[in-house]
C-alpha cells in the first residue's frame, strides 16, 4: 500500500512475488480516512488476496486493517502488536482514524469475536473493560483463526524509527511472539505498518525483510 512513496526507497520485497497498490492520489487518507477515500481504497484492494503480507505504509494508515478484515466472512480473532491500543473514541463522525480503528472494527464487524493486544503501553489505558480483549501473554482459545496486524512502533527506537512514540520490545521478542501465534492459530492474513517518511537509515527496510521472512516461513508451515 503506497501512500507516501516510502517503500520506493526499500528493497525488502523485491525477491518476493509482490504488488504495489498506488494510493498516493487518494485525498482524505492520512490519519483520518473519509468515506470517499474508504470507497476508493476498498475498490483498489478488492482483487488482491487476504492471505498475504500487506504492508500499509506509516502508522497513519493502520486503519487499513479494517478494510482487509472486512473481507473475512468467518469468526476470527484480531491480533494487534502495537505500542497503542487504537481504541480511542472517534473525534469526528463518519471518519475512520488510525487511533480508533480497533474500536471501530469491534463495533462494526460481526465476525470479530476477540482482540489480542501485544506490547500495548501501560501509559495508554483502555477505557472500560471489554471481555473480548486480551493482553498478551493471556491468549484466546485457539479454536478461531486470527488476523495479525503489526505496527512497528511496538519496537524500541534503538531497533527501528517510526513516526509515532514507541515501545520497548526487541525484534527478537516480537519475532518470538509472532512465531508463537502462527504456530497456535490458523492465520487468515497479516499486515505491517510503522514506516518513517523522514528517516535516512535503512533499519526499517531491514526489519521489514526480517518480518516478511518470519511470516512467510510461518505461512509455509501451516
Amino acid at each position: 500500500m503506497d501512500f507516501t512513496r516510502v517503500y520506493r526507497n526499500q528493497s525488502f520485497y523485491l525477491g518476493y512475488d509482490h504488488t504495489v497498490i498506488d494510493c498516493t492520489d487518494i485525498p482524505g487518507s492520512d490519519c483520518y480516512c473519509d468515506q470517499d477515500a474508504a470507497k476508493t481504497i476498498q475498490a483498489r484492494i478488492a482483487a488482491h488476496p487476504l492471505r498475504a503480507v500487506h504492508f500499509l505504509d506509516t502508522g497513519n494508515h493502520h486503519y487499513m486493517t479494517k478494510f482487509w478484515t472486512d473481507r473475512i466472512n468467518t469468526d476470527f480473532v484480531l491480533v494487534v502488536a502495537d505500542h497503542h491500543h487504537d481504541m480511542q473514541s472517534p473525534m469526528f463522525e463518519n471518519f475512520l482514524s488510525c487511533g480508533g480503528w480497533v474500536r471501530t472494527v469491534l463495533e462494526t464487524n460481526p465476525y470479530l469475536k476477540q482482540v489480542l493486544f501485544i506490547g500495548v503501553s501501560e501509559d495508554y489505558a483502555m477505557v472500560g473493560n471489554d471481555a473480548r480483549t486480551f493482553l498478551y501473554p493471556a491468549m484466546p482459545s485457539p479454536s478461531l483463526p486470527v488476523y495479525i496486524s503489526i505496527d512497528k512502533d511496538v519496537l524500541h527506537p534503538g531497533v527501528v524509527t517510526t513516526n509515532w512514540d514507541q515501545g520497548s520490545m526487541s525484534f527478537r521478542q516480537l519475532q518470538s511472539i509472532i512465531k508463537e501465534v502462527m504456530l497456535r492459530y490458523r492465520v487468515l492474513g497479516v499486515d505491517i505498518c510503522g514506516e518513517c517518511t523522514f528517516c535516512i537509515d535503512n533499519r526499517s527496510d531491514l526489519i521489514n525483510g526480517r518480518l516478511l521472512s518470519c511470516i512467510t516461513a510461518g505461512y509455509q508451515a501451516t
